[in-house]
């Protein structure tokens, strides 16, 4: 089998010829990892994931404006979002020394109830435009080393919580019931099945929602309320055209096993084991039997002397059998890839 063919016949449920490992393909838009520099991983076997929009917002009557400032060995991003209903404003900061992560957000969209209102607004006034001819430069960019995940967008209370308010306002807000936010729920709600139907109804085999969970942030009552209902709605729209929905769940997990068991979508993605995660991959097994399970290679692991990476893989292999599992280079890339990751690709095409 091909990289290709090993990682859908994994991620549609199936035994691939062995167990596939692959690489996010974002991690090359950093100047440190040269693509050229990975192509012998490539020819081992690594897989590529190259995920890409098919769909594009519009946001209309929003005046959208930002600026950068330096201080010291940090960068600010500060964005304004200014709509007849009033104006919100975020900061964001990240290093100016490599190596530059994601912008980590400092002063968050939402700081009070009235902001809410202001991103309904938004929400209300997104225009959702098909964009599908980027699948077809993401297939040439796969080839035959891997596949193509179109981004499906994060589900509404994990868009609130995650992009709009921050872990605490948002925990404090639904405790509190504050109306606006939950007015914000139901605009986003109908915005994200909106782009979902679009999603469907364009190319593609894997549609991922990143919803970043570790249910700590949310907890299983939350859970049931304000993610179930719309994965139930959801999902179905992209069964109806033959896709298969991936979430992405890298925190703990063990509070809602149960719901997640339920949950109609095909493949937990992102996964993690202790001690990131709180669930042993045969847990997961046993808790999903029905699920997909594309895991993370901790990022500890990676330091370990080689024979003992090998047994940490074998294990962590053993725990979740071979039917429906994939690995994945997804949280970070350890600083010795050229050496750990080889007895990885080569341990697990010996296992089988």
């Amino acid at each position: 089998m091909t990289a290709r063919e090993n990682l859908t016949t994994a991620l549609g449920g199936g035994i691939p010829g062995h167990t596939p490992l692959s690489v996010l393909d974002w991690f090359f838009a950093d100047p440190r990892y040269d693509f050229d520099e990975w192509r012998p991983l490539f020819d081992q076997g690594l897989g590529l994931v190259v995920q890409c929009q098919t769909v594009r917002l519009v946001e209309h009557g929003v005046e959208a404006t930002g600026e950068h400032k330096v201080e010291g060995e940090w960068r600010y991003t500060i964005r304004r979002k200014k709509t007849p209903m009033g104006a919100i404003q975020s900061v964001t900061v990240n290093s100016i020394r490599p190596p530059r992560r994601m912008e980590w957000p400092c002063e968050h969209w939402v700081k009070r109830p009235e902001d809410y209102k202001v991103l309904k607004w938004i929400v209300e006034n997104t225009q959702v435009l098909p964009h599908y001819g980027e699948f077809a430069s993401a297939e040439e960019r796969a080839g035959d080393q891997g596949v193509v995940v179109v981004l499906g967008g994060r589900s509404p209370a994990m868009t609130i919580q995650i992009d709009y308010a921050g872990g605490e306002r948002f925990a404090l807000d639904v405790a509190r019931g504050v109306d606006e936010l939950f007015e914000l729920y139901e605009a986003e709600k109908k915005l994200f099945l909106e782009v979902n139907r679009a999603i469907a109804a364009g190319p593609g085999a894997f549609v991922t929602w990143c919803e970043q969970l570790t249910i700590d942030m949310l907890g299983p009552r939350r859970y049931a309320e304000l993610l179930m209902p719309v994965y139930e709605k959801a999902v179905p729209l992209h069964e109806r055209a033959g896709k298969r929905v991936l979430v992405q769940y890298d925190g703990r997990l063990k509070a809602i096993a149960d719901q997640v068991a339920r949950a109609p979508f095909h493949v937990v993605e992102m996964l993690a084991e202790p001690p990131e995660g709180d669930m042993a991959l045969d847990e997961c097994r046993a808790a999903w039997p029905d699920k997909v399970l594309w895991a993370n290679v901790n990022v500890g692991l990676y330091g370990l002397p080689p024979a003992e990476l090998r047994q940490a893989i074998i294990a962590m292999r053993q725990r979740a059998g071979k039917k429906a599992l994939a690995f994945a280079i997804a949280e970070d890339i350890p600083g010795n890839w050229r050496e750990s990751i080889p007895v990885i690709l080569q341990t697990l095409q010996e296992v089988g």
